[in-house]
């Protein structure tokens, strides 16, 4: 995953040239869409007008499919856009990419079953509460099924595959205490919101998408408790005060922070005082993001990256293994 200057500052061409090969293996629509539009001047006309994280291509496509637009290129694609415009800017400068896919439950649990157990979990940017879950999922690690106490009998099953040993299993974790932190919280009870996060899945992936309906469904009824916060603005507070409410929920449990996508969207200097932040509360750190996103986090000892990973997964700094960007593999390369 690209981090936020790149999402700023690329000509509008690279951008969407980057994101059809960040899309080919699992998404031909939005591929064959993005390569068009990269070599297309009349929507670059559009898109050149967005401002900072806004011009992200997830952002724009998923405003296309929240409202029913078309996914082909052509010349009918561009005339929709010219009459769709301001409706289409609207949705782009009022949403945000918050999908926060509970597949990389898949590759996050096996780290968190790991640590002694009961774990207390803080996640940041946690969006509606989905990877704030992971005991509550079933996964399929090469077919096959693994389920906490915790997972009900009708649970999302997320299938990965596995290289290399995981660090734990799943089927030991428990998750005594839950709590996340985002600077904009999602209901996952509210129809509009469920729309948008299902829009921000490719087309292709109805698969990924019928699972985030259940994850969905699943964070409804155990509904986590998100505070709204800017991570940007003291976050040793912030962070401090997350660790300290699950602490008081579970005092026993091992307290353990999670983020997955997260930090990309931060400035460099932002990314490295969150993490400065995170090593002072005294819990546990897991990390899932791109390899050069986390400060201070060097890969080199899990050897070269694999072709369809795009994430390196880390516990307290030191790089476990690499998985890819929506969980459906991981390469465990450490003990």
């Amino acid at each position: 995953m690209r981090g936020s200057r790149f999402l700023e500052t690329e000509p509008v061409g690279r951008l969407y040239e980057w994101f059809a090969t960040e899309t080919a293996a699992t998404s031909p629509t939005w591929e064959a869409l993005s390569r068009w539009i990269a070599r297309t001047p009349e929507v670059h006309s559009r898109l050149d007008d967005l401002p900072g994280q806004a011009r992200q291509p997830n952002r724009f496509l998923a405003a296309l499919r929240f409202l029913g637009g078309p996914t082909e290129p052509g010349a009918a694609f561009v005339a929709w856009l010219d009459d769709n415009w301001a409706e289409v800017e609207r949705i782009v400068l009022s949403r945000t990419t918050q999908t926060n896919e509970p597949g990389r439950c898949a590759v996050v649990a096996p780290v968190l079953a790991s640590l002694p157990q009961p774990i207390a979990l803080v996640e940041l940017g946690a969006s509606a509460g989905l990877c704030l879950l992971p005991d509550r999922y079933a996964y399929s690690h090469d077919g096959d099924p693994i389920r906490s106490a915790a997972a009900a009998p009708d649970a999302p099953e997320f299938p990965c595959r596995v290289t290399g040993a995981p660090p734990g299993d799943p089927r030991e974790l428990t998750v005594a205490a839950r709590a996340g932190v985002d600077l904009n919280p999602l209901d996952p009870t509210d129809p509009d919101t469920r729309r948008w996060l299902r829009a921000l899945v490719w087309p292709g992936e109805e698969d990924r998408e019928e699972r985030l309906a259940a994850a969905l469904h699943v964070a409804a009824e155990v509904r986590p408790r998100i505070t709204r916060a800017d991570l940007t603005q003291d976050p040793a507070t912030v962070i401090s005060a997350a660790v300290d409410t699950v602490r008081q929920q579970a005092p026993s449990a091992t307290p353990v922070i999670v983020h997955s996508a997260f930090l990309a969207y931060l400035s460099r200097d932002d990314r490295q005082a969150v993490v400065d932040a995170i090593r002072g509360s005294g819990a546990h750190w897991v990390s899932m993001e791109g390899p050069r996103v986390v400060p201070g986090l060097d890969p080199s000892s899990l050897g070269p990256m694999p072709e369809a990973a795009s994430f390196l997964i880390a516990l307290d700094g030191e790089p476990l293994g690499w998985a890819q960007a929506h969980g459906r593999s991981v390469h465990w390369g450490a003990p």
